[in-house]
């Protein structure tokens, strides 16, 4: 196989050309630093390659990943790994992919097929391709990154077969692979091929993004010097929590915590009448992270958003609610009637517009609804007239 061969290209060079083309025609440039050992334009024509010879599966003339090698702190690195079943590989002719998988803050998709072109000397390889946030059109965002394929072997006697790269990804070079990954020969047999399937696999290890921003997540389980200054126990099991920034949400915590309670003195304080896991999920949401508010966890946080008069969160729900359609409107009703959500309640009215609708909400089973205010009965009554 020609050293050549271990060069990472874009799928698809004519198109990118023809696109990069039109950005010159308006000017449009993004600078980025270009992956090494490739050609100094991104959208150059594709080095000819000579014809492939047997490989050995990489095991004598591939280096050992070695991930460790980069030395960026762990907490700015994120990694993840994607894995691609391919079944009936024998008669693999279009592409096939994973589904996107967010690997720091960016979706990836890894992809493979089959390739007889020129840029493999009109020989028939396995291609394989990894796509970073294709669908974005903003030429803003770059990811240094580096990836690992990996073609998994069937065979304990044969090592699997792997190469790797290192890229910028952003809008102009957003997928990078290898046209000639491996001879299909090599490929479709025993060695690689199980029940008619081949395993590939891309490790991704995320170095540094630009022009996206990171999702804060938070582990309540763990201590977090400088930020945890209490402890709330539910069920036993211990959460670690900031006191300033809770009653900055909750009153009632703010009088836990700093009025002359006898929780005050405490660093430890037990909460009862409480799920841990939706607990969980109401610091989820309030703190920096932002988790939104769904249709799973609405009912509960607005009883825990009650409980703890924690206006935020009612607000939040309040506003999925209104607009959600898939929740019934007898049960936006109920909600609205039972926690005073009056924005809630008043989008219900406006859409009611039939006797027919007031009368079947009315025969829901276990209705509680409020009685329609007498403004509202009137357009309901003339609206239709």
């Amino acid at each position: 196989m020609s050293t050549n061969d271990n060069i990472p290209e874009p799928e698809n060079p004519k198109e990118v050309r023809e696109l990069d083309k039109e950005l010159d025609a308006l000017s449009v440039s993004c600078f980025c630093d270009q992956p090494p050992h490739v050609p100094s334009r991104l959208f150059d024509s594709p080095t000819k390659v000579s014809p492939p010879r047997m490989i050995d599966n990489g095991a004598a003339d591939m280096p050992q990943f070695d991930f460790q090698a980069y030395t960026q702190p762990r907490t700015t690195r994120t990694e993840g790994i994607l894995r691609l079943e391919i079944p009936n590989f024998a008669s693999l002719k279009s592409k096939i992919s994973t589904p996107f998988q967010y690997i720091g803050s960016l979706p990836w998709r890894l992809a493979a097929k089959t390739e007889k072109s020129k840029r493999t000397s009109d020989a028939k390889f396995f291609s394989v391709y990894i796509d970073c946030n294709p669908d974005s059109e903003s030429t803003l965002w770059s990811c240094d990154a580096v990836v690992e394929f990996r073609l998994v072997s069937r065979n304990r006697a044969i090592p699997a077969f792997s190469r790797q790269f290192t890229n910028k990804f952003n809008y102009n070079s957003n997928n990078w692979g290898f046209p000639s990954f491996m001879a299909w020969e090599e490929v479709n047999n025993a060695n690689f091929v199980r029940n008619e399937s081949v395993t590939v696999t891309a490790r991704v290890v995320v170095q540094k993004v630009l022009g996206v921003r990171n999702t804060p997540k938070y582990d309540f389980s763990q201590m977090q010097m400088n930020v945890c200054d209490m402890t709330l126990i539910i069920n036993k099991q211990k959460l670690f929590v900031n006191k300033a920034y809770l009653a900055l949400y909750s009153p009632v915590f703010y009088a836990m915590f700093f009025s002359n309670f006898q929780e005050r003195e405490k660093t430890q304080i037990e909460l009862e009448d409480v799920v841990l896991e939706e607990f969980r999920e109401l610091l989820n949401i309030i703190y920096p992270c932002h988790k939104p508010v769904t249709a799973d966890n609405v009912e509960y946080l607005l009883e825990l958003g009650d409980k703890y008069e924690i206006q935020y969160v009612m607000d939040e729900c309040e506003r999925f609610l209104m607009g959600n359609e898939d929740i019934e409107a007898i049960v936006k009703f109920m909600w609205a009637d039972q926690y005073l959500l009056a924005k809630l309640q008043d989008s219900c009215l406006r859409n009611i517009t039939s006797v027919a609708q007031v009368k079947d909400i009315r025969t829901k089973k276990n209705s509680r609804i409020l009685a329609i205010p007498p403004r509202q009965r009137f357009w309901i009554r003339f609206s239709k007239s």
